[in-house]
């Protein structure tokens, strides 16, 4: 808000003749005669530190950061509108409580010579605002009006009016008289009236609602004193209090101005409706006007307590001229003419004012420069952690672009185990999977056969206890039961010691029933693998969480279709391995047949015959002949394979037990390079489908400019405080400039 303001020559430069020397408005009865306002304050150096002030706050820099200002404070009926008028010359409506729902700013600028005296108003809206009601209130001006009108109190009750009516709603309830307070309590707007001529001094001032009286549950106290405290907290803020002179202690600003730190020094006071004192009574008047520190510590001022007399009601007509007549007349009189005359008068209050303003100016500029740099460089780190703008297709598709060649860079490197350019664990995908992997194999080996293949020692341990090789098939037959029972009810057109094909594939479907399960589970984890790996990449790759999940949504269909493929290509393996012929050329599936058969025989050798000669067959116990000798191994073979039932039960064991040995690492090796590695791993795959090329195919062209839109168009939210940050970059950068090119004269 404008608050302390400058005049300017009409080719903006300041008005001061050649030598240096400030030139004065021209002379005229009121304010603005020459000196009757203290214009020895307003040196060269002062009207250049004023200009810098006024040049920040025509940037909007008040937005950001504190600047000095001059604002009335006080409670409700103790005639701040009365002072206002006493010191801009501007008619305030007295008693009229229309301007206490809201702030006003009066200005006051004077122009270069000649120029006709012009008169705007305009309201400044309240922070919290919508965007949509800032631009009404900022378009909003009196109709009719005239900026070269005379600012009387008709205009100015119009003006007023139409305020309130913006601000608060034309339908709001008003009481018949038209000064009743609206339902709708108080406002943070502001209502600014900047008048500027010729013959001005360079003043503004702040009027603050009036204090409401009541407690915390009344809702416009609180409001009130809100707002109070709002500018009393202001460090640059200079503090005009106005009481009046019914009674001290009820008055509440006077509790509140006391808690400031720097109330001495920032804080002026105004005793209003002097002429109401009575007469040997209300002698705390004197006493505050006197400022004594010894006999009035509690209140005491370095800048004092100023004394007025305002307009009665019989008055309200008068001219400014008889105002200050009477005013005069009035502190002439015997009780008043003991106090100094300097605190007398609405003049001299005005000359105090300037005086402390201009003062206060020049001790604010110091501080302001690293303030502004503070604010500018919190103001870039708010507009950086939004990201790059987004509100042309350019820009989208741009972005998006950078997004995809930086996450699919690190993808590569997660993929193929290159990890240099990695942040976290949880992106070292390659590494991860074959975890994965191994998991899935240990799982496939511990679960992966439903009944478990018979061994060697085994099989000799079961016919070791018997009497004679007659008993073997009996006893080896009650451990292959499983087999027996599935030859027996597959029986069909085969010969005795024959077995039904269909049997090894009915007993194959029963030995890897566990593979599917096993082998959706360990999809299921790579799966998720591959969704923390590429969560974490994306996280790197787009910090802005909305259009990060809004482009993880965007890829999901594809990601979907990648993991609907990799289950249909599990499904074919399973099928294969299930319903397919039990077929391998793998070279060490026959040779493992016959190990499994060699095996079975030595260990039977070894357990039935060597260590128990007593117990071995009639043929391996007589002396070997010298021709023709029949080994122990022969022996046993044929005792084994004499029976022609355990003969293919034996067969059927040993045929599927080589052929699992071949298929569990096929099938493992196809899940990994045909499920995870084609699908899961591949260039459709989530770590590798976003790239250039495919948010080129998907997003380029004018096609598809509306759903580029909508996966990397800006928030409106977003567009709008990004437009609010830049804004207020620019207005602390320009603002930066100039004070840093400041100069003390």
């Amino acid at each position: 808000m404008t608050s302390l303001t400058v005049d300017l020559s009409t080719d903006g430069s300041l008005p001061y003749d050649l030598a240096g020397k400030v030139t004065p408005p021209a002379s005229d009865a009121g304010d603005c005669q020459d000196g009757s306002f203290g214009y020895d304050f307003e040196d060269k150096q002062t009207r250049a530190q004023l200009q810098l002030i006024d040049d920040l706050q025509k940037l909007g820099v008040s937005k950001y950061l504190d600047l000095p200002q001059l604002v009335v404070v006080g409670d409700q009926s103790t005639g701040k509108s009365s002072v206002l008028q006493a010191v801009t010359e501007i008619p305030f409506a007295i008693n009229d409580d229309m301007c206490t729902r809201f702030a006003t700013e009066i200005v006051l600028e004077r122009s270069p010579p000649n120029c006709p005296t012009e008169i705007k108003v305009s309201i400044i809206p309240d922070p919290d605002d919508s965007p949509e009601r800032k631009q009404e209130l900022l378009a909003w001006h009196p109709v009719p009006f005239d900026s070269g009108a005379n600012l009387d109190k008709v205009t100015i009750q119009d003006i007023f009016q139409q305020a309130n009516d913006i601000i608060f709603g034309s339908t709001a309830k008003r009481s018949p008289s038209r000064h009743g307070r609206s339902k709708n309590g108080l406002s943070s707007s502001i209502l600014r009236i900047t008048r500027r001529g010729p013959k001005e001094t360079n003043f503004a001032i702040v009027d603050i609602p009036g204090l409401v009286r009541g407690n915390g549950t009344n809702s416009e106290h609180r409001t009130a004193k809100n707002l109070v405290e709002k500018y009393l907290k202001n460090p640059r803020s200079i503090v005009v209090v106005v009481i009046d002179v019914v009674d001290l202690k009820r008055q509440e600003i006077m509790d509140m101005w006391q808690d400031l730190p720097d109330a001495e020094s920032r804080v002026i006071g105004v005793i209003n409706k002097c002429d109401t004192k009575q007469k040997k009574s209300h002698d705390w008047v004197f006493d505050l006007i006197r400022n004594d520190p010894t006999q009035s510590k509690a209140y005491y001022l370095k800048e004092g307590w100023f004394g007025l007399r305002n307009r009665t009601a019989s008055e309200m007509g008068s001219s400014d001229s008889d105002r200050d007549k009477c005013e005069k007349e009035f502190f002439a009189g015997p009780e008043w003419s003991m106090l100094d005359e300097k605190k007398l008068g609405r003049h001299k209050l005005k000359s105090a004012l300037i005086s402390m303003r201009n003062r206060h100016v020049r001790q604010s500029i110091p501080q302001l420069l690293s303030e502004i740099q503070t604010k500018l460089e919190k103001c870039q780190r708010q507009i950086d952690q939004l990201g790059e703008p987004r509100t042309t297709s350019q820009a989208q598709f741009t972005l998006i672009n950078r997004i995809a060649t930086e996450y699919s860079k690190r993808a590569a490197g997660a993929v193929n185990g290159h990890y240099e350019d990695l942040t976290h664990d949880r992106q070292f995908a390659r590494k991860l999977i074959r975890d994965d992997l191994d998991i899935f194999k240990a799982d496939m080996m511990k679960r992966g056969l439903h009944t478990k293949f018979i061994t060697s020692q085994e099989d000799a341990q079961i016919i070791a206890p018997t009497q004679s090789s007659d008993d073997w098939a009996p006893e080896l037959l009650k451990s292959y039961a499983w087999i027996r029972a599935a030859i027996n009810n597959y029986r069909g057109k085969e010969d005795i010691g024959e077995v039904n094909p269909i049997v090894k594939a009915q007993l194959w479907k029963q030995q890897i029933g566990s593979w599917e399960e096993i082998a959706s589970q360990a999809l299921e984890q790579v799966e998720r693998t591959v969704d923390e790996a590429n969560a974490s990449l994306f996280e790197k790759a787009c910090p802005d969480t909305d259009l990060r999940s809004k482009l993880q949504a965007w890829l999901q269909d594809d990601f979907h279709k990648v993991a609907t493929d990799a289950r249909v290509e599990l499904q074919r393996l399973i099928s294969s391995e299930r319903d397919g012929q039990l077929f391998s050329l793998h070279p060490t599936m026959v040779a493992r047949k016959q190990e499994i058969r060699e095996a079975r025989i030595q260990a039977i050798l070894a357990d039935c015959i060597l260590k128990d000669s007593t117990r071995a067959l009639p043929q391996a116990g007589q002396t070997p002949l010298k021709v023709g000798t029949v080994q122990s191994r022969t022996i046993v073979q044929s005792v084994l394979d004499n029976n022609a039932e355990l003969f293919g039960v034996l067969n059927t064991h040993d045929s599927l037990a080589a052929y699992y040995d071949v298929a569990i690492y096929r099938f493992i090796d196809n899940f990994a390079l045909q499920v995870v590695e084609r699908h899961l791993l591949g260039p459709l795959g989530p770590l590798r489908l976003f790239t250039c090329d495919y948010v080129t195919q998907k997003l380029y062209g004018e096609e598809n400019a509306m759903e580029l839109n909508d996966l990397a168009g800006e928030d409106p939210a977003i567009a709008q405080q990004r437009m609010d940050l830049e804004a207020e970059r620019a207005s602390l950068e320009e603002s930066k400039r100039r004070v840093q090119s400041f100069k003390i004269l």
